[in-house]
C-alpha cells in the first residue's frame, strides 16, 4: 500500500486559531481519503466516501474501553448503550433506545427556556453556554419523561459528570469519584423506566432499557449545547436574511457548522473503497463536517444560505444503524429556542468577538458565549 506524505496541519489537534473549514476544503480536492500517521487512522472527508462508511456493515463502533474498576452499573451502562454496540447487541440497544424515544412527551423548548431565563435580571449579561446550553437540552428530556424536580435537579447538575464516562485516558481514581454518580443515576433511571411500564421479567433486558435512557441523557449534553450555541450564533449573524422558517436556519447550521465534527469506525474486514484497502483492525476517523462542505453536493458549500434546497442531506446525525434516534427533537428544540428568542427580545447581542473551544476533537464547542437580552 501507498502512503501519501501528509502536512501535520491536515489534522485538526486544536480547534483554537484554526480554519477547519480551509484544512477541510484542501483535503476534499487533494485528499478525500488517506492514511494520516499522526493519528494511526484512515481519515475519510468526501461525503460519498463518509456515507458508505457510515452504512458499511462491517465499519464497527470501536469497542469502550471497559476497566476493572467501573462500578456493575457503570460496566452494564458501557456495554448496554446503542451508540456504542454493534451487530446483535447493536439492535437490541437501539430497540430499547427507540423505545424510551418514544416515551418522550412533546414539550415546549420554548418554554423551558423562558423558566431558565425568567432566572435572570433581564438586561444582564450571562454565558449561553452555563446558563442555556448546557441545561436546556437534558431539563426537555426530563420534562418529557415526567420525572419529579428532585430527580430532574440531580440529574441535570451531575450530567456533566456523567458524561466523563465515554472520556478515554480515565485513571482508576477518576472512574472511582465516578462510580457514585453512575450508581444513583442508575437508580433513578430505573424507577423511571418502571413508571413508564418498559420493565420486564428479564434482567438483561431491564439493564439495556435503563442503560439507554441514560444514554439519551449523555448523547444530549454536547451535541445539544453545541447546537443551541451555533444556532444562536447563526440567527444573530444573519439576522438581516430574510429567515422563511426558524427549522431551515437550524439545518444550515447543523451542514455549515455543526457542533460533532468527526466520529470513528473499526474495519472489522478489509474494505475497497476509493481505489485504497482499509485492512481489517484500521481504524476510520469519517469527518462529517467536511462530507457537509463537499460541492459535488452542495452548491457554494462555504456559504451559509437559508435558501438551499437540499441543505437537510447533511450528514452530522449519521446515517444507517447508528444516526442519531434525536434527530428530529434536536432540530425542533434548536427552532423553538430561536423562535422564542425573536418573538420575545428586540435586542439579542454578542458580546465576544473569539472564543476558545473545548479540547475535545470529535466535537467543536465554544466554552464561553457572553450575550445580552432586552
Amino acid at each position: 500500500m501507498i502512503y501519501r506524505k501528509e502536512k501535520m496541519n491536515n489534522t485538526i489537534l486544536n480547534w483554537n486559531e484554526v480554519d477547519h473549514r480551509a484544512i477541510y476544503s484542501r483535503q476534499l480536492k487533494e485528499n478525500p481519503l488517506y492514511y494520516d500517521r499522526n493519528l494511526n487512522a484512515w481519515v475519510v472527508y468526501s461525503y460519498e466516501h463518509c456515507k458508505t462508511i457510515l452504512q458499511h456493515a462491517d465499519a464497527l463502533i470501536p469497542p469502550p474501553l471497559i476497566e476493572g474498576a467501573f462500578s456493575e452499573n457503570g460496566k452494564l451502562l458501557l456495554k448496554s448503550m446503542a451508540r456504542l454496540s454493534n451487530g446483535g447487541q447493536h439492535d437490541t440497544s437501539r430497540a430499547a433506545a427507540m423505545a424510551v424515544f418514544a416515551k418522550i412527551k412533546l414539550v415546549s423548548a420554548g418554554m423551558i427556556l423562558k423558566d431558565i431565563l425568567d432566572g435572570i435580571p433581564t438586561g444582564d449579561d450571562f454565558d449561553w453556554v452555563d446558563a442555556v446550553a448546557k441545561q436546556l437540552p437534558v431539563r426537555l428530556l426530563l420534562k418529557g419523561l415526567d420525572f419529579n424536580a428532585d430527580d430532574s435537579k440531580y440529574v441535570a447538575e451531575n450530567l456533566k459528570n456523567l458524561v466523563s464516562i465515554m472520556l478515554p485516558n480515565k485513571t482508576d481514581h477518576d472512574i472511582q469519584w465516578l462510580n457514585p454518580v453512575v450508581d444513583i443515576v442508575y437508580q433513578v433511571a430505573e424507577k423511571y423506566t418502571g413508571i413508564l411500564r418498559m420493565l420486564t421479567g428479564e434482567k438483561q433486558t431491564n439493564e439495556v432499557v435503563i442503560s439507554n435512557l441514560i444514554g439519551l441523557f449523555i448523547q444530549c449534553y454536547d451535541a445539544g449545547r453545541g447546537l443551541l450555541c451555533n444556532s444562536l450564533l447563526n440567527m444573530v449573524k444573519y439576522k438581516g436574511n430574510k429567515i422563511t422558517g426558524w427549522n431551515k436556519l437550524v439545518d444550515e447550521t447543523l451542514r455549515h457548522d455543526p457542533p460533532v465534527h468527526n466520529t470513528r469506525r473499526l474495519a472489522a474486514t478489509d474494505i475497497a473503497i476509493g481505489g485504497q484497502t482499509i485492512k481489517a483492525g484500521e481504524t476510520i476517523l469519517v469527518v462529517l463536517a467536511a462530507a457537509n462542505l463537499d460541492e459535488n453536493v452542495f452548491t457554494n458549500p462555504a456559504q451559509f444560505d437559508l435558501t438551499r434546497g437540499n441543505n437537510d442531506q447533511h450528514l452530522t446525525f449519521g446515517l444507517g444503524g447508528h444516526n442519531c434516534l434525536a434527530k428530529h427533537l434536536c432540530i425542533d428544540m434548536a427552532a423553538d429556542v430561536c423562535r422564542f428568542l425573536e418573538e420575545n427580545y428586540g435586542h439579542i447581542q454578542i458580546l465576544q468577538r473569539e472564543f476558545t473551544y473545548e479540547t475535545q476533537l470529535n466535537v467543536r464547542l465554544v466554552k464561553q458565549l457572553m450575550i445580552s437580552l432586552k
